[in-house]
């Protein structure tokens, strides 16, 4: 096989993996109803059903771009791919809430392996500045694709052989790209090994799961019950205990400097923003279309065909205009259209609204998608030095999960309370659904107001974040941490 053919094919298993991974979860999200049905899940145990995934690979991603830049990358990549594949056959054959919520961590362990290691790959394929955007173009697109392709993939597996099915899906995937893994080069990072921060990784870990156990189990345990404020103070006293330690650390998880940079900071508020809104959407909108209008889960995932066309052609188009004119354009747009399209949403959802209005907020989203799937993850690639390129798609892949992770626990606990005060049991958020849609839907527009505000303010934030230090060409919009010192201290620090 030649070398450029070589590449390609290459470039093809690294974004499989995440094509895999994502899809997985989207879909997984779509059969909730039908899991809830067989396993009789409380509305908690669905939320850790949905994010038990994304929050232990938010957790590991970071310390994985460190284990993969020490030990190498295709080594890492496959000890991912196999772990991906235990926990797939887990989940297949969990009986119960808890095995099933294990078993989707065992996969999040395999996907915090495989990612960071994915796209650091990619880097060392392909050297040249050019190519090396038209690859991470790919990649980009990949991740929007997939999350969007999810309820399609579910609706069809699910309604021709149960949910169960999409595990099989993914065991079957992963084989096949592990026979591919033979097509990639070692990764071997030149220079001494990173040490390997534990500390600070589970300062971080706290972090996030403190706050992912308040949000998610608050609205029925009670906001201010013990078990809600210890997890609450834990992860308070972890962020709070994790600068000091970092700054003791000649390779800490996550470097503070490297959040100096605002391009950097635009491009993992971007990621966390984006997969928060479609994370969380995905995740009460499967209730509202099956619960409350009845449909099953294979035209739930055809009336999802929208977003995933939005994704689609626009990840194309902005790759290109990353390429052209830099991240900050698309980016800010693909905001606005997620302002679009929950505003859209929130204004027209109801138990019987037209199928008009929801179908273009649903385009909408796709939209949003894939104009800002591309420059969040060139920009934080292209930020920190080639030798650093673990690191960087660590920090993509994490803010990625954090997103997705928010959005599902964020969107919930909203949702869960909205109905709370109008008086409906919040166990079970399935029965509510299908029982009181007019109270649900209620909830839902509360709930997606928040995310059209909270997407306005990341548009802003976004066009501010990603202008072009001074002094440099617009397609070479971000400095990196090695280029600090001899940039005006605005290029640092502006924000």
């Amino acid at each position: 096989m030649s070398l450029p053919r070589r590449r390609r094919a290459a470039l093809l298993v690294c974004c499989g993996t995440l094509f895999l991974g994502v899809l997985d979860g989207a879909a997984l999200n779509l059969a909730l109803p039908s899991v809830h049905r067989e396993l009789r899940l409380s509305t908690t145990e669905l939320q850790w059903v949905a994010t038990s995934n994304a929050l232990v690979r938010a957790s590991l991603t970071l310390l994985c771009g460190a284990v993969a830049d020490r030990y190498g990358r295709r080594r890492t990549f496959r000890v991912g791919l196999l772990v991906f594949a235990v926990g797939s056959v887990l989940c297949g054959a969990a009986p119960h809430a808890p095995a099933l919520i294990a078993a989707r961590g065992v996969q999040g362990v395999g996907g915090a392996l495989m990612a960071p290691p994915a796209l650091a790959l990619i880097a060392n394929l392909f050297p040249d500045a050019v190519h090396r955007g038209r690859a991470l173009g790919t990649w980009s697109a990949t991740a929007g694709v997939s999350a969007a392709c999810g309820p399609l993939v579910g609706g069809v597996l699910v309604q021709a052989a149960g949910w169960r099915s999409l595990f099989a899906v993914s065991v079957g995937g992963a084989a096949l790209l592990y026979l591919g893994t033979r097509l990639l080069p070692p990764g071997v990072v030149d220079g001494p090994p990173r040490r390997l921060d534990a500390l600070g990784n589970t300062l971080a870990a706290l972090v996030l799961v403190g706050f992912t156990f308040a949000l998610i189990d608050g609205p029925s345990r009670g906001w201010l019950t013990g078990p809600v404020l210890v997890a609450v103070a834990v992860a308070v006293a972890a962020a709070v205990g994790y600068l000091p330690a970092a700054r003791r650390r000649p390779d800490p998880v996550l470097d503070p400097r490297h959040l100096a940079i605002p391009a950097l900071r635009g491009a993992v508020l971007t990621a966390v923003v984006a997969y928060l809104t479609l994370g969380g959407f995905t995740f009460v909108n499967t209730f509202y279309l099956q619960q409350v209008r009845g449909f099953s889960p294979l035209a739930t995932g055809l009336l999802t065909l929208p977003t995933t066309l939005g994704t689609l052609v626009l990840a194309n188009v902005s790759g290109r205009i990353v390429g052209r004119y830099g991240g900050r354009r698309p980016a800010t747009v693909g905001h606005l259209a997620f302002v679009a399209s929950m505003t859209l949403l929130a204004l027209t959802v109801t138990a019987d609204a037209g199928l008009a209005p929801l179908l273009v907020g649903y385009l909408l989203l796709g939209a949003g998608m894939g104009l800002v799937n591309p420059p969040a993850t060139n920009t934080a690639v292209n930020s920190l030095p080639r030798e650093r390129a673990g690191v960087a798609s660590a920090i993509t892949s994490a803010s990625r999960q954090i997103g997705t992770n928010l959005g599902v626990a964020v969107l919930g606990a909203v949702v869960v309370s909205v109905l709370a005060l109008t008086g409906q049991p919040t166990d079970d958020i399935a029965r509510v659904a299908a029982e009181a849609g007019d109270d649900f839907t209620t909830a839902l527009r509360v709930a997606y107001a928040l995310v059209a505000v909270t997407a306005a303010y990341c548009a802003y934030a976004t066009w501010r974040l990603f202008r072009p230090p001074p002094d440099r060409p617009v397609g070479e919009e971000v400095v990196g941490i090695e280029d600090a010192p001899t940039a005006p201290p605005t290029a640092t620090t502006a924000s």
